[in-house]
């Protein structure tokens, strides 16, 4: 088995190649980075964790979703209308180290549920134009960031920094003729 050394603050980490075995011991080495990136560094390094926790949450206000939900279009002299019912559920960052059950409770709604959404617009096409009618899902969002306690330390540190939640609130709509 080959073992690669790798110098992080204080900190040294024997790693195996084979990622069979990782071992760490607290060794003094000169470096300008802070204990809590050495802790944050040997986590990812197969550590583990003590705890957990949502931080520093902040509503971020709203936000019209990218994907069209709905669509309807044609040649005026008409009217465009749109009346549905779609489920839609809650957005999330990517690679959030954090249960689902703790980020519902930091944001203050169950992410794991779907809401219904009922789109219902219309808009007038005036005569010898050709008008398009578009609804997006429109969220409402809040960030925050996720901190933990590394299994070789008891401090808490930031890991994960500005991860988001949205929920859907409502419909945008977007209207375009030519």
């Amino acid at each position: 088995m080959k073992l690669q050394t790798i110098w992080r603050g204080a900190a040294t980490v024997a790693v195996s190649t084979s990622l069979l075995a990782v071992s760490a011991s607290a060794q003094a080495a000169p470096s300008t980075e802070s204990s809590s990136a050495t802790s944050v560094e040997a986590q990812r390094l197969g550590g583990g964790w003590k705890a957990k926790r949502a931080t520093n949450i902040r509503s971020i206000g709203t936000k019209c979703g990218k994907k069209v939900i709905a669509e309807v279009s044609g040649r005026g002299k008409m009217t465009l209308r749109i009346d549905e019912t779609r489920s839609v559920g809650t957005t999330l960052s990517k690679n959030i180290s954090l249960s689902k059950s703790a980020i519902s409770a930091a944001v203050g709604w169950d992410v794991t549920k779907s809401r219904s959404i009922t789109v219902s617009g219309s808009k007038e096409v005036p005569s010898g134009k050709y008008g398009t009618l578009k609804a997006y899902v429109k969220y409402s969002g809040k960030k925050f960031d996720v901190e933990g306690v590394p299994a070789l330390s008891n401090k808490w540190v930031t890991f994960q920094k500005n991860k988001t939640a949205h929920r859907p609130i409502g419909v945008c709509f977007k209207y375009s003729q030519r």
